[in-house]
């Protein structure tokens, strides 16, 4: 707890543009996502628990604890997107919310309740925001939202040179602020971040110029961020 907390300081008093347009970002939450208008309330109560993930995530990046961030970022995205499906048809908030009345309720909800089927309109209204989502919908599992050896094993180290002639297994779960893997968790904040704010941006029937702008300038906050962590073919 002490490290992560030292890195937390250490990247909060820092001058990283990582950091600074994670800030862009609740301010953009707190101050303008929220208030286009009234919203179906089981889908805003979505919305807010997608907010909520997010921050969760961006506290886990910024202590260095890379592999925490991806489970919470891929529910929260989860979140934004079932929000969305449920303020384009409120008849199935009713389908979310009796989900645990019993084995039928149960598979009625699962049915309509997929984030194939959730984000499926943004396809033809917003094909950029639908790819992005897409990707770190499935992207996050390679780097840890489920247990497998991409996401596992990144975190692993070997070495088997020692004078001893035995082999070390070291894994890492928390870096400093400089490493590597705490870079990506605060990169992955920034696009899936962009997505879920997207998402929820795009539930409405319409979108005002102010909010398409505002969108506009956080994604150029988020290019000019990670662009020196790109790869020249990413």
């Amino acid at each position: 707890m002490a490290a992560a907390d030292e890195t937390l300081a250490e990247l909060l008093v820092s001058d990283s543009v990582l950091v600074a347009a994670l800030r862009e970002y609740d301010s953009f939450f707190r101050t303008r996502l929220f208030t286009q208008g009234p919203a179906e309330p089981i889908a805003l109560v979505l919305f807010m628990n997608a907010y909520q993930l997010f921050l969760a995530g961006a506290r886990m990046a910024l202590s260095g604890h890379c592999a925490a961030v991806f489970p919470l970022l891929r529910t929260a995205l989860e979140s934004a997107a079932y929000g969305g499906l449920s303020a384009r048809n409120p008849a199935l908030s009713e389908v979310w919310a009796g989900r645990h009345r019993g084995d039928a309720e149960k598979k009625a909800c699962r049915k309509s309740f997929t984030f194939e089927k959730a984000i499926s309109p943004l396809e033809d209204r917003a094909p950029d925001i639908h790819a992005l989502a897409v990707l770190g919908y499935e992207g996050e599992i390679d780097y840890g939202a489920h247990p497998n050896i991409k996401g596992v094993f990144g975190h692993v180290s070997l070495n088997d040179q020692r004078e001893d002639g035995c082999k070390a297994v070291t894994h890492t779960s928390l870096y400093g602020s400089a490493h590597i893997e705490t870079i990506r968790g605060l990169c992955a904040c920034l696009d899936f971040g962009f997505a879920i704010i997207g998402i929820i941006a795009l539930s409405g029937p319409t979108i005002s110029d102010n909010l398409v702008d505002g969108l506009q300038s956080l994604n150029d906050a988020k290019n000019t961020a990670v662009a020196p962590y790109q790869s020249p073919n990413s």
